[in-house]
């Protein structure tokens, strides 16, 4: 008997590995399994708890016996995570959803810090070649620009182990599988509240080098075009990855003083490409000498706890909370069991602060 059982489990494990390919997630009914190969009710029982031992298989009363995903080797159900950071601004949030939603369902996880330069990029990538984890969760690095590195992507997709990206992606991955925000709606979003309240010189201030920065900036313009509004070349400004890290390791503002000093003087309103942004442009815009929000309204994206931060609140677009994090968690978890997915934009909902005043007034 312990011979059969055990011969029988393998036959369940290889149905499983099926199954997970196939997206056929429910086993056959004791009884069927009984009928196909030939054992007692005893054995199917035997070799089902073995496999629900190993994590393989689920059992939900009333419903029946379900494939999860797992790999009876723990070892093997590892999901790599490579997130631009770990400690700063979304990122502890995200990654903590992330987190409780693998573990919930019986996969460790190994987190990796890219600081968003594509040569860590590529060293962790080529590490995980050797190690491989069963997915991959990642904020692509630099994604608005060519990337050296869709090679070693490339490599890890052929070998079975499904990518998802968090945030942004590389269009010239085919058929790559996301999770990120609706960037042209949010600024759509934003330009046609700051327009409601009467204003009607609106600039933009834009991350040039990942791609939710040229999103945003699309939303931007094509929206100002279609509320009637003037697009002035002089009221878009860019800044980039070095921009950014000066700031947060020096509080280097000078790339945001140089765009009040130069680009902003012409508008009433500027919409920021996050609330990081907006927090240090409000600071530059008071050494300016201005009124906020009677001379400048300012508003942005992502409602972290710099947007609740300073002499004022900011107007900003946020998500459902945990929304994102366990959105794509989920979507990682439903490919390696073999459930068709599809990429998904995660819509904003506008947060009115104080930092956006009726110009109407």
């Amino acid at each position: 008997m312990a011979i059969k059982y055990k011969w029988l489990a393998g036959k369940l494990r290889d149905m499983c590995l099926s199954g997970m390919q196939k997206g056929n997630l429910k086993l056959p009914t004791e009884k069927e399994l009984c009928s196909r190969y030939h054992v007692s009710r005893q054995t199917v029982r035997q070799a089902l708890a073995l496999l629900q031992q190993e994590g393989m298989i689920e059992k939900r009363h009333g419903s029946g016996t379900y494939i999860t995903g797992r790999l009876p080797d723990p070892s093997r159900n590892q999901i790599a995570i490579l997130l631009p950071d770990t400690q700063e601004y979304i990122y502890p949030g995200v990654l903590s959803d992330l987190r409780d939603m693998l573990s919930a369902n019986g996969f460790a996880d190994q987190v990796f810090e890219t600081g968003n330069r594509l040569s860590a990029e590529r060293d962790i990538l080529s590490s995980l070649l050797s190690h491989t984890p069963r997915g991959i969760i990642v904020e692509g690095c630099q994604s608005a620009l060519p990337s050296p590195n869709l090679d070693l992507y490339e490599t890890l997709i052929q070998k079975g182990i499904p990518v998802l990206f968090l945030h942004n992606y590389y269009p010239q991955l085919r058929d790559c599988l996301f999770v990120k925000d609706d960037n042209y709606g949010g600024s759509s979003l934003l330009v046609r509240h700051l327009a409601s309240l009467g204003h009607k010189h609106i600039a933009g201030i834009f991350k040039s080098d990942d791609l939710q920065g040229p999103e945003r900036y699309q939303g931007y313009i094509e929206t100002l075009r279609d509320c009637g509004l003037p697009l002035r070349d002089e009221l878009i400004c860019w800044y980039n990855e070095s921009d950014l890290c000066s700031l947060r390791t020096r509080q280097d503002t000078l790339f945001l003083r140089r765009m009040v000093a130069d680009r902003l003087s012409g508008c009433s309103a500027v919409i920021c490409y996050n609330d990081e942004i907006a927090f240090w442009l409000i600071k530059e815009l008071l050494l300016a000498g201005y009124r906020l929000p009677q001379q400048m309204a300012v508003a942005a994206f992502d409602n972290t706890y710099l947007s609740n931060q300073g002499i004022m609140t900011l107007t900003t677009l946020s998500h459902r909370l945990h929304e994102v994090g366990r959105t794509a968690a989920g979507m990682l978890l439903d490919k390696l069991k073999g459930l068709p997915v599809r990429s998904l934009e995660v819509p904003w909902s506008l947060s009115v602060k104080d930092s956006t005043g009726d110009m109407r007034a």
